[in-house]
């Protein structure tokens, strides 16, 4: 809850403020009131309130003088609250640094309105504030990431944790793979997905409570590695956890994520089978859909009655699919249907490795950088078109398809070079930076996997995607706002900001100066 101060020296006035709405619904709750200005700074002084809702006029200290004097020891925000004379004294505050203003008698939709657009900005400043302080989280970060790629050795591994305050000595662990749909359907603003991103880390890191870590693995998707005794790390009880982790995520943020659980293990060197479990298991949300949890997919092994002969034929149709040698594919699945077929093997079997198939060929295409959505996306209903299929043949022609398109796909992307591709989004960016552009759209572009191109990007231009956009937008507002007399909010459509709050939060933070300073500086 955010405290609300109310100063007014009527009070019958500050009484009808008070009760006039729902004040706790909004988030809010009125923790104190004062009759002029200057008991409401001493009041300020003594105890941090969120907002002050002040009248203009009023005894031994006005509500602008009250407001000018607060800029000296806080930053909370204040509303005044004027009448149709006082006007210009509103306008005035709004200078001072006042918020807003509303005239009296307050109407109570007008002040519904504007404590939820209040509401709004405090919790993105919250969660700014949140993001600086999890500045020293950069380097826990790139550690983790390391740890559970196994990309570091146990004695550096060792070292790095101490030196970053974690520690590795639980019974067992298990990683997680959260990847937050809203980004990957690519239907929300920057400013959106970034608050929203936070918000989802957040959860996450209230619901590991000292049992794991949270970081961020790419901008689409957030690692966890949990840890603790044998007896709460088994399957379902890792399952049990992301379920909640999925719900929180719907119920607090409103948002959909999906999971993938990779398997508990005992040894921290052992950290990386776990993570690449976890990665297996998400990569199966073009068949299952958004919005769930995915557990570790059962691999086929010795003992499981099956002859060797069939599983070394799959891999064998992999392997050529890898090399991009298409007759040689196309040659692999003859010979593995014609294993199936004198083994007779169970109509429901021969699906299910076509199923395992297409998820090995989804994570293929991902590691060559090819462009998978238009070849496997859960819209697309494979799951249900192989279920429906009725014949060997017509299963067999199924999965000749889907092979030799990936074949084509992985041939396409192998035909670029990486300065070429970065060129190419580059280009695309400087032509574009004034409407929406996404990693995902730009990607779908040049027939790319947009994660992939994300690492690409940033390994040959030691920058983000998203650091580059914003990068090109500002050097743009820059050169407009020193050679045009372009008002601000034009120059902010142009160089891609709908909301001007946001271009004024960007512009700042990326130069230093206000637009304004920037501009008188010329």
């Amino acid at each position: 809850m955010y405290d609300v101060l109310i100063v007014d020296d009527e009070p019958v006035a500050r009484q009808s403020l008070r009760y006039l709405i729902d004040w706790e619904e909004l988030g809010f709750t009125v923790k104190g009131e004062a009759q002029d200005g200057r008991q409401a700074l001493d009041m300020l002084r003594s105890q941090h309130y969120a907002l002050v809702l002040t009248d203009i006029r009023m005894p031994v200290l006005n509500g602008l003088e009250m407001a000018a004097e607060m800029q000296e020891f806080t930053d909370t925000p204040v509303v005044i609250l004027s009448g149709y004379d006082d006007f210009a004294y509103a306008r005035e505050g709004l200078r001072l640094g006042v918020k807003e203003y509303l005239l009296k008698p307050v109407d109570e939709e007008d002040l519904i309105a504007l404590l939820k657009k209040l509401a709004a900005g405090m919790r993105e400043q919250q969660l700014l504030e949140k993001r600086q302080r999890l500045g020293l989280s950069a380097g826990r970060d790139q550690l983790l990431r390391r740890w559970v790629h196994g990309q570091i050795a146990a004695r550096e591994l060792e070292e790095q944790l101490r030196l970053l305050g974690l520690h590795a000595n639980e019974e067992k662990y298990a990683c997680l793979l959260l990847e937050l749909d809203f980004i990957a359907d690519g239907e929300m603003r920057e400013r959106d997905t970034d608050l929203m991103r936070f918000a989802i880390r957040n959860i996450a890191e209230e619901l590991t409570n000292g049992r794991g870590y949270v970081f961020e693995e790419s901008e689409e998707r957030i690692g966890i590695l949990l840890g603790g005794a044998a007896s709460v790390m088994g399957v379902d009880e890792c399952r049990q956890w992301a379920e909640k982790l999925l719900s929180s995520a719907v119920k607090y943020a409103k948002a959909s994520v999906t999971i993938g659980v990779g398997g508990s293990i005992s040894g921290v060197t052992e950290i990386k089978q776990s993570w690449s479990e976890a990665e297996e298991a998400l990569d199966g949300k073009f068949l299952s859909g958004a919005g769930t949890v995915l557990m570790p997919r059962g691999k086929a092994g010795a003992g499981d009655g099956e002859p060797d002969t069939l599983r070394s034929l799959e891999a064998e149709v992999l392997e050529m699919v890898r090399g991009c040698r298409r007759a040689d594919t196309m040659r692999a699945l003859a010979r593995l249907w014609e294993c199936y077929r004198l083994e007779q093997l169970p109509e429901s079997r021969a699906k299910m490795s076509v199923l395992e198939l297409l998820i090995q060929l989804f994570r293929l295409m991902k590691e060559q950088g090819a462009s998978h959505d238009r070849l496997f996306d859960s819209s697309l209903g494979d799951y249900e078109r192989i279920m429906r299929i009725k014949t060997m043949d017509e299963l067999l022609r199924f999965t000749e398809s889907k092979c030799g398109d990936v074949v084509d796909a992985m041939l396409r992307t192998k035909e670029v070079r990486p300065n070429k591709i970065v060129a190419e989004v580059k280009r695309i960016v400087l032509e574009q930076y004034g409407g929406p552009v996404s990693l995902r759209d730009v990607a779908a572009t040049i027939y790319m996997n947009p994660n992939y191109l994300g690492k690409l990007f940033k390994a040959n231009t030691d920058q983000s995607f998203n650091d580059y956009v914003l990068q090109v937008r500002m050097e743009k507002a820059k050169e407009l706002l020193l050679h045009t007399d372009k008002k601000v909010y034009e120059i902010a459509q142009e160089v891609g900001f709908s909301e001007l709050d946001w271009f004024y939060k960007r512009f700042k933070a990326y130069t230093g100066l206000s637009t304004g300073d920037y501009r008188n500086a010329r």
